[in-house]
């Protein structure tokens, strides 16, 4: 069902005018419930789809079926766009945390509104290269941090841009130990010791599913200190 007359949603809204205007033209509605793959590794689908509402997963599973999360999604957050890009298979799975609401956009509709637009494509490049800088970040943290500091750079990025000085930053929705080792590349154990760690510190509390840093400075210079960056 076409969108051409309905109301555009917040999430579109906030993207350049033209480009956001262009793909809710062409956009569909598509409901999943929570737990439902969206799109599968290796499909050969290739629409894009923009979070309107919840939350989504993207994440890999070895062949022994370990899970690697590599990142959360959530309103305004698009994905998809590399399949419609390149045409290839898709690079990981998606599934939704919680019962969404997406905007699905044929890939055809997704290259026309980019070459359409140079505002949008300035800013699709942008979140390309920002992804690429994670992942940059991800891939140096794997190899030459040892599990202690891969926990402590992924509790700061789950931080977002809290402000330092801020008493304290709770993590909403707090991720489990095992999604934390997931994200990290380690087990469950491993987290929970290193937790606790940070509960004796005084830098983190947990409060059954409710962790909560409590010394955002304290973490932020582990994190520097580990990485070879000055401390603030």
């Amino acid at each position: 069902m076409r969108n051409a007359h309905a109301p555009m949603p917040p999430a579109l809204a906030a993207l350049p005018r033209a480009l956001g205007e262009r793909l809710w033209a062409d956009a569909s509605l598509v409901g999943a419930a929570s737990g439902k793959t969206l799109v599968a590794l290796g499909a050969r689908s290739t629409s894009v789809y923009v979070v309107l509402q919840g939350r989504v997963q993207v994440t890999l599973f070895s062949l022994g079926g370990r899970e690697v999360i590599l990142r959360d999604l959530s309103e305004g957050d698009m994905f998809g766009e590399l399949a419609a890009i390149d045409e290839q298979p898709r690079s990981a799975s998606i599934v939704a945390l919680t019962d969404c609401q997406l905007a699905s956009i044929p890939a055809d509709s997704f290259r026309a509104a980019i070459s359409e637009s140079p505002e949008g494509a300035l800013w699709n490049a942008r979140r390309l290269t920002a992804q690429i800088r994670d992942l940059t970040e991800r891939v140096f943290e794997l190899n030459a941090l040892r599990v202690r500091s891969r926990l402590h750079c992924e509790l700061l990025r789950l931080c977002g841009n809290a402000d330092p000085g801020a008493e304290g930053v709770t993590l909403e929705p707090t991720p489990t130990h095992a999604e934390l080792a997931s994200r990290v590349g380690t087990h469950r154990e491993a987290v929970t010791r290193e937790i606790g760690l940070l509960v004796e510190q005084g830098i983190v509390r947990q409060e059954r599913r409710r962790m909560t840093v409590i010394d955002l400075k304290a973490l932020t210079r582990l994190v520097r200190l580990a990485t070879g960056e000055q401390p603030a």
